[in-house]
């Protein structure tokens, strides 16, 4: 038996809660943290291919997210008149709002035993080689066999304990989103592009929604006034008339409605672990979007992280095996994304070739074995 036998995980999103869930699933004592005080009741959308899929089966959650979600498997491209140019196949996806996907995994995680506290973080810990003294910001002292850093690409625990060296930076573009009422044409992966060279993108994220988004480029990371997301986005889209872009832009009539951030990236050199502090999801590996492969390779650390602490006997062991398979495979998703967005940072036409070439060989090795 292995000799992780109670474990924290700092953060409860897509990855840690997958991670409780999975955690619980062979007998591991699992405390979740995470700073925000509620769980999410607003956000964008989330695009699962085929891989994060077989990992939610293997789980048994992919259900549960079907039935919330939406199933594709065609990648459609429009002018931004709306025109249809192409449809091609791609591999059977779920689109679904990120609040219903927490809302799946925490109680997934909760039903199978985790203890979730909200509301907490962590003030300071002791990373030893046999556990981990933590210091909750209640007061609270507790010793786990484990820590999971499950707190995102601006990870403190991996500042704290990894250092400064891998901290985000910036890749050149921001992402606006915006959810809207689903248009019948928006039943797969969806583009839309000008001849200049912009994107935006659609995709359903239930039978009633949709997810909408559009890529910046900027030498700097952009700062937008408080207030005026909402009048800004209307602005950059301008160019389109498809009116499933026009329809969905009118509905947008708050800044609050708009989430909007620069794309800050980052990808941890193996091994993931320091002594008993490991690293999983943005912590370790945050990618671009281009992919849409984030939270898809989130789930996929969860999955490894319990069959690699139940197939061996030393937390060295595990942690070392969790690691190994997964560097490489997030190095490739990685470097893939960043060069589909670098792709249309150089706008050129060939560029759009290249990037679906790089897209089908990117989705053919995802479907891999893990």
């Amino acid at each position: 038996m292995n000799a992780i036998k109670r474990v924290l995980i700092v953060g409860s999103g897509i990855g840690g809660a997958t991670a409780a869930f999975a955690l619980r699933r062979i007998g591991v004592d699992v405390h979740c943290i995470d700073i925000k005080p509620e769980a999410p009741i607003t956000g964008s959308g989330i695009c699962m291919l085929h891989n994060a899929m077989r990992a939610l089966t293997g789980l048994g959650l992919a259900e549960p997210c079907l039935d919330s979600g939406y199933r594709f498997d065609k990648f459609r491209q429009f002018n931004s008149a709306g025109e249809l140019l192409v449809t091609n196949p791609a591999p059977p996806s779920c689109g679904i709002r990120r609040p219903e996907l927490a809302g799946i995994l925490e109680s997934a995680a909760e039903g199978a035993g985790a203890v979730i506290d909200r509301g907490l973080t962590v003030e300071n810990l002791v990373n030893r080689e046999d556990g981990v003294d933590v210091r909750f910001s209640d007061g609270r002292e507790a010793t786990y066999d484990l820590v999971v850093a499950a707190d995102g690409v601006y990870s403190k625990i991996r500042g704290q304990v990894f250092g400064t060296d891998c901290s985000p930076r910036f890749a050149g573009q921001s992402v606006w989103r915006f959810n809207a009422p689903r248009p019948a044409e928006i039943d797969a992966f969806c583009l839309y592009r000008t001849p200049t060279g912009h994107t935006v993108g659609s995709f359903p994220t239930s039978q009633e929604s949709c997810y909408i988004f559009y890529l910046e480029n900027s030498k700097e990371p952009l700062r937008i006034p408080e207030g005026e997301a909402h009048h800004l986005i209307r602005e950059r889209l301008m160019e389109y008339t498809a009116p499933a872009i026009r329809d969905s832009l009118e509905r947008v009539t708050d800044a609050k409605q708009v989430i909007f951030r620069p794309l800050d990236i980052t990808l941890v050199p193996a091994p993931w672990h320091r002594n008993r502090v490991i690293l999983l999801g943005d912590a370790a590996h945050a990618p671009t979007p281009h992919m849409t492969s984030g939270g898809g390779m989130a789930i996929e650390d969860a999955v490894v992280l319990a069959e690699s602490i139940a197939a061996t006997t030393t937390a060295k062991a595990a942690l070392e095996m969790y690691s190994n398979r997964r560097f490489e495979r997030c190095k490739t998703i990685c470097d893939a994304s960043l060069q589909l967005c670098r792709n249309e940072q150089e706008d050129a036409l060939g560029n759009r070739e290249r990037s679906a070439r790089l897209l089908l060989q990117t989705y053919q090795y995802l479907g891999r074995p893990l």
